[in-house]
């Protein structure tokens, strides 16, 4: 058995693997969160084990306990754990359902609620050469820096066909009843090495069927009304963090996105966006 610590936000998380086959896919899951190999559990406990043609997945602080079939169920499901566990505790930044990417120390936020297709931009955002951070949770601080809780793009079944094109290695997407968990691997591209980077820009988008292409600049009022539906420890921060997301959100562009399918986005579109990342940060 091995024991790996992630440690985020002051949060420490210990996942036990069981088995030389759990421990595999284990990593992969948590590559992109660096965990370091410990001999004492500390802090919030996950255990994953095998059962016969079943992994097991338990949270002992919860006292929640899954049986799944698939491989990717299983990262969806031990990944989503860890995002709810910082989620809940990480105290002085801002927790926020969004995705980000990099283009050299430059971040673009990218929040929306559930089937927005944010996930779906995501991977074809990774596919274009922007470095990979997270597609579910970011850190913020006052300072405007960003950190990302990483994790396998989680595309829900019903959204694996947009995104089949974008796939170099297919073979290192996990498939699932619920959510695919697709690899940065899978799409050519790399998570990134920074640690934390400078936010520079923010996009919302919204995909929608037979939509063209539309990108508008948001007044800060207009953004902040939608941030703040996606920020979800509120309840851990002074005044619920209005006031400083007021502010940081007051110093950085944002842009509504709507589109019907990525052969409806500019032929140039990555490069659009990493200039305007490097020139919106300036």
């Amino acid at each position: 058995m091995s024991k790996w610590l992630i440690e985020l936000a002051g949060v420490k998380i210990t996942v036990n693997v069981k088995t030389d086959a759990a421990e595999d896919l284990v990593l992969t899951a948590l590559s992109a969160l660096r965990p370091k190999k410990i001999n004492t559990a500390q802090g919030i406990r996950l255990v994953v084990n095998q059962q016969e043609k079943l992994w097991l997945l338990n949270d002992r602080s919860k006292d929640i306990e899954r049986k799944i079939k698939k491989t990717g169920d299983l990262v969806y499901h031990l990944t989503d754990r860890i995002v709810f566990h910082i989620a809940d505790k990480a105290e002085n930044n801002h927790c926020l359902h969004a995705a980000a990417v990099a283009n050299n120390e430059h971040a673009l936020i990218i929040p929306a609620n559930s089937g927005a297709g944010k996930s779906s931009f995501t991977t074809w955002l990774v596919a274009n050469g922007f470095s990979y951070l997270t597609d579910e949770l970011i850190l913020i601080d006052e300072q405007r820096s960003v950190r990302g809780v990483g994790r396998p793009i989680q595309i829900k079944s019903h959204g694996i066909e947009a995104v089949n094109s974008l796939f170099l290695k297919p073979d290192l997407v996990f498939p699932g009843n619920f959510a695919n968990a697709v690899t940065i691997d899978a799409l050519g591209g790399k998570v990134s090495e920074r640690e934390s980077h400078q936010l520079a820009m923010m996009v919302f988008p919204k995909y929608r069927k037979g939509a063209d292409y539309e990108l508008n600049r948001l007044s800060s009022a207009e953004a902040g009304m939608s941030l703040m539906g996606n920020h979800v420890n509120a309840r851990n921060l002074e005044g619920h963090g209005f006031r400083d997301m007021m502010a940081i959100i007051r110093e950085t562009p944002c842009y509504s996105l709507e589109y019907g399918g990525f052969d409806k986005l500019p032929s140039d579109f990555d490069q659009q966006l990493k200039d305007m990342l490097a020139s919106e940060s300036l």
